[in-house]
């Protein structure tokens, strides 16, 4: 555990560095819970790796640590449902917030990989900024 157990981000938002909205794509409309509005309304892959893409992330071919480079990682549980994503830190390290619990660190994907979250589907980049997120 990195940090203490909070209502908010869950791991999306943790992800993109959002710390004030729980996103999920079932709950649009409903006050507390955020879904892109340019990324389809559904909990599916291709709608998670749409959010990501609004973010400026595109697909990777690895999840080795490239200086200069964020990754991410969409899990998705054995019927192909988005059900996590990890985002890696200058160290190489993995990040995740685990819902509504605390966050934590891995140091490889398959660390999470399992009954509960599945395994890593898609790995994603983009240029390395600054924590937090625009929202539109």
């Amino acid at each position: 555990m990195t940090s203490p157990q909070a209502r908010v981000p869950n791991c999306i938002g943790w992800a993109l560095g959002d710390e004030n909205q729980y996103w999920d794509p079932g709950m649009v409309g409903v006050r507390g819970y955020y879904w892109y509005p340019d990324a389809p309304q559904e909990d599916s892959l291709r709608a998670w790796i749409r959010v990501f893409e609004l973010h400026g992330y595109r697909t990777s071919d690895s999840p080795d640590l490239v200086f200069g480079t964020e990754k991410i990682a969409i899990y998705v549980d054995s019927d192909g449902t988005p059900s996590h994503v990890a985002r890696q830190k200058d160290s190489g390290l993995w990040t995740s917030k685990l819902g509504r619990g605390e966050d934590i660190e891995h140091e490889a994907l398959e660390g999470l990989e399992g009954d509960e979250y599945g395994t890593a589907a898609e790995v994603m980049e983009r240029p390395r900024q600054g924590q937090g997120v625009t929202l539109g």
